[in-house]
């Protein structure tokens, strides 16, 4: 069995995720008003950034083939988006009250990274040394091969959060995604093909204040002290390992975006 292989059958195949290094982007998704009113109008902004929750990068709207907005427990069907330079907005007049959920998925990109860059690559992503030792060890100097998706998801309310709950805690289908835990409101699930990460670790960004770096439980349950903060974004990334070396190296990204003060 070769170090790459050994790597694979070693904890169930994954990567631990990194701090976010200062100069990755991240893609995330809030609302304009993480509170509105029923007959508001309520806008939803998909956006990068190098800090959270500033909004620099807007994708094109053929690039986002998931969409998933449910409030009080019904989907959202009559979505409008525009797209300018720095987010592309969904909008929707809301007409019920209820707790809403809001998911997008972009599609899958490939590319491919330069040997010379292939080092601070894997360091961002957060490859173990183990497989960083594997890519290496090939021969000559190849070119990394990448994929990723980015997954998005954020919470918010109309008028109420009480009535629809229900939507917080039910996985929408995304490969790497957040839920809520019906435990405590400052505890989440991280879930991987719709089960629970075990051992995986989180990063929780909120303005004003410093960086939050956990893990998940054995039932990848994330929990924080949430005292003081105002919105936030959660993050995480899952990295599937080719069979070979020299094959295409999958990352998946999500974030979650939740307001504690539900103003």
């Amino acid at each position: 069995m070769n170090l790459l292989q050994k790597t694979i059958t070693a904890t169930v195949l994954s990567f631990t995720l990194l701090a976010a290094p200062a100069f990755a982007h991240q893609t995330f998704l809030q609302p304009e008003k993480f509170n509105s009113a029923v007959g508001e109008q309520v806008n939803l902004a998909l956006t990068s950034a190098l800090s959270y929750p500033n909004m620099e990068g807007g994708p094109k709207r053929d690039r986002i083939p998931f969409v998933s907005v449910i409030v009080n427990g019904q989907k959202i069907e009559n979505l409008t988006f525009t797209e300018n330079e720095t987010y592309m907005n969904a909008g929707f007049t809301a007409d019920n009250a209820g707790f809403a959920m809001a998911a997008m998925s972009s599609k899958r990109r490939f590319g491919e990274i330069k040997p010379e860059d292939a080092k601070m690559y894997l360091g961002e992503i957060g490859a173990s040394e183990a497989v960083r030792e594997a890519f290496f060890a090939q021969e000559g100097t190849p070119a990394l091969n990448r994929s990723y998706n980015k997954h998005t998801k954020t919470f918010f309310c109309i008028e109420t959060c009480e009535a629809g709950k229900q939507t917080a805690y039910a996985a929408v289908g995304q490969d790497l995604e957040f839920i809520a835990s019906n435990e405590a409101a400052n505890r989440f699930i991280l879930l991987l093909n719709g089960q629970p990460l075990a051992g995986h670790e989180v990063t929780v960004v909120s303005p004003g204040s410093d960086n939050l770096e956990l893990s998940t439980n054995q039932n990848g349950v994330v929990e924080f002290d949430s005292s003081g903060m105002a919105s936030i974004m959660m993050t995480a990334v899952w990295v599937t390992v080719p069979k070979e070396a020299s094959g295409t190296y999958q990352s998946d990204y999500a974030t979650l975006t939740v307001n504690f003060s539900n103003e």
